[in-house]
């Protein structure tokens, strides 16, 4: 998928030496952030729990492909930036969901990836992706029969839950993974990291 082709380009090496610091996911709520305000490279190490250096080769290899615009007041998308956030909307969308007893912490954040269905067994690979990734863990949920089913767990779903969810217009066959941690960054981190894994 082109779009998500790019994500991996984004992060792999372009030149010998180690592997970068930072991960497909990192780029992505990077991208998210800067959707929302404009952000100062020390305030968006701050948020992404990366060391300086790491978020300025994350800018930089952001603003070689046009995706934000770099002013002394701050980071922020471009057009072409804005453009590329909205287009992963077809396949993915995200937002953060209230604490549920379906997760094991206390902050989660829900991301829906269309038609994946088939590619999840029981959820315990977007569960180790999540925890790969720094999360506490990660609840996958299939949507079949225009109900939510729940893999690898005897739990009913709360009502608040099922209506933050149904923001996200699931369809047949999507797929949720709720990655949930202590903090909202981590949870956002490991469900993302989860929700790319499937669709590669």
């Amino acid at each position: 998928m082109k779009k998500i082709r790019l994500l991996k380009e984004l992060v792999s090496k372009t030149a010998p030496g180690r592997s970068p610091d930072f991960t497909q996911a990192h780029i992505l709520y990077t991208l998210i952030l800067l959707g929302k305000r404009r952000i100062g490279r020390k305030q968006l190490s701050d948020e992404l729990h990366l060391g300086e250096g790491t978020v300025r080769t994350i800018l930089s290899r952001l603003q070689d492909e046009k995706l934000i615009e770099v002013s002394r007041s701050g980071v922020t998308l471009s057009k072409h930036g804005e453009e590329y956030l909205k287009s992963l909307n077809n396949f993915m969308r995200w937002k953060s969901i209230s604490n549920t007893d379906i997760t094991l912490d206390n902050v989660n954040w829900a991301v829906l990836i269309r038609g994946v269905a088939d590619s999840v067994r029981l959820g315990i690979e977007q569960r180790d992706q999540a925890l790969i990734h720094g999360a506490t863990g990660a609840t996958t949920l299939v949507y079949s029969g225009n109900s939510w089913n729940l893999l690898g767990l005897d739990h009913t779903i709360e009502d608040n839950i099922l209506e933050s969810l149904s923001d996200l217009d699931p369809d047949e066959n999507d797929v949720v993974v709720i990655g949930t941690s202590s903090d909202y960054l981590t949870a956002a981190i490991g469900s993302f990291a989860a929700a790319l894994d499937l669709l590669s």
